[in-house]
């Protein structure tokens, strides 16, 4: 959602303040600021689609947090999915290319949990895919309590030796998950990051679209 976007603050306000009747409460204008920003990074249909669920599903007044879990589920839940998701890219991508992920949170994990992606690529065998499943959903869940991310592409082994070289090169980054959100991600981490990621990834990248 977009505070600037007029459309936008309509609908949510009138979201909000039928959920306040229901409960005899005041939607005042801090309280919809509130709300409107714990739940900014979620398309406005879905926020609505979950206040509409949270008048059944809750007796009290729902918090920020229970709305995002009438979204996208509890962490736990996330984590199962986004497991899946990291399971197929080292499977179908491995090592070898940079990767850029739909959610920061597993980039996180993968970058600050297990070492970065070239890493854990080569340290996944077969017959490890229960374990690493166990250990990703546990640090996955930890992360996302805490609102630990990490945007921009994770650097692949082509793209580790030509940096360490300072060659430039054209670097192909699949997207993994949502094509249009791993995009954002990496324009938030070449942002962030400044030439650095430029020298990374090079003047021309390439994206290639991997679906979840």
């Amino acid at each position: 959602m977009d505070w600037n976007n007029e459309e936008h603050r309509k609908k949510f306000a009138e979201g909000m303040k039928g959920m306040c009747e229901l409960h005899n409460r005041v939607a005042s204008k801090p309280m919809l600021k509130m709300y409107f920003f714990a739940l900014e990074r979620f398309d406005v249909e879905d926020v609505l689609r979950a206040f509409i669920a949270a008048v059944s599903a809750t007796k009290f007044f729902p918090k920020p947090a229970e709305i995002i879990e009438l979204i996208q589920g509890s962490p736990e839940d996330v984590a199962e999915v986004e497991a899946s998701k990291v399971w197929e890219a080292i499977c179908r991508v491995g090592g070898h290319s940079s990767v850029a992920f739909d959610n920061p949170t597993t980039a996180a994990v993968i970058e600050y949990g297990f070492g970065g992606w070239v890493k854990l690529c080569s340290e996944m065998k077969a017959d490890e895919e229960k374990w690493f499943r166990k250990d990703f959903v546990k640090t996955y869940s930890a992360f996302s309590r805490q609102n630990v991310q990490h945007f921009g592409e994770l650097a692949g082994r082509a793209a580790i030796s030509n940096n360490g070289h300072c060659k430039p090169h054209d670097e192909t980054i699949a997207l993994i998950g949502n094509a249009g959100k791993a995009q954002a991600a990496l324009a938030a981490g070449k942002q962030q990051q400044g030439c650095q990621i430029t020298m990374l990834v090079g003047d021309t990248a390439k994206q290639l679209a991997v679906g979840a």
